[in-house]
Parts: structure tokens; C-alpha cells; sequence
């Protein structure tokens, strides 16, 4: 039985009855993970002579609490006080420009439902869930 390591649930089984486990290495769920955090546009997007299909956020995977922390930052600095910053659509530009490389431009260019589907992506990777909840 596959089962993720984190679930406290599965953890307490595991401890009981250990010979219906199997751990399942980190690396077998990477690459389904990183699909996880493509953004994929439903038309090619154009931006400075490029045309973009997809957007790789994988990045996501590798950012620190102090790195929320100065987005969250430059969120309040541009859009004022913001009770739940990680929700909103400026605080997921400033997060996907972070981890991409790519200018705010870029970002805030998108087509609307593509940047509403920006904001979800990252925020549910922030909380946990894969942004359909």
C-alpha cells in the first residue's frame, strides 16, 4: 500500500501494522508534483516576441518563510493592507516573478481567466491543496 509519510493517520497505522506499508521514495512523487505547478494557458500567450504555452512554478517547491515574507511586503507596499495577502491575485504576480525569473509584466499581462488560475495555483500550493478546493 502506497500512502503518503505525512498523514498522521497513515502514520499511526504504519506504526501498528508496519508489514502493510510501503514507503514510497520522495523522488517517485517529484515529477508529479512539478506537473502540479505548470501553469498551462489555454491559448499561447504572447509576451516580448516570446509565445508561452505553459509557465513552469516549480520554483514554489524551494521558497523560504522569509521569502512569503518579502513578497508579502512588496504586496502592502503596492496595494495596501491586505488581511489574507497569499489569497489575493497580486500577492500570486509577485510570488510566480519570484520563482520564475520572469518580470511582473509577464504576469500582469495574463489574460484574466489565466491569472485567476495563477492565483489559485499558488495559493493552494501555499495551504496545502492543489487550488481546486
Amino acid at each position: 500500500m502506497n500512502a503518503h509519510i505525512s498523514d498522521p493517520n497513515v502514520l499511526d497505522a504504519a506504526a501498528q501494522n508496519p508489514q502493510n506499508f510501503e514507503i514510497t521514495p520522495a523522488a517517485a512523487h517529484d515529477t508529479e508534483d512539478q506537473e502540479d505547478l505548470v501553469l498551462r494557458f489555454k491559448k499561447p500567450y504572447s509576451f516580448e516576441g516570446e509565445t508561452y504555452t505553459e509557465v513552469d512554478l516549480s520554483g514554489l517547491e524551494n521558497i523560504s518563510a522569509a521569502d512569503l515574507c518579502k513578497v508579502g511586503k512588496m504586496v502592502k507596499k503596492t496595494d495596501g493592507v491586505d488581511p489574507i495577502a497569499e489569497m489575493s491575485l497580486p500577492y500570486a504576480i509577485y510570488m510566480a516573478a519570484r520563482v520564475t525569473g520572469k518580470p511582473l509584466e509577464f504576469f500582469q499581462r495574463l489574460p484574466a481567466q489565466e491569472a485567476i488560475k495563477l492565483k489559485n495555483l499558488v495559493a493552494g500550493f501555499l495551504y496545502g491543496g492543489d487550488g481546486e478546493e
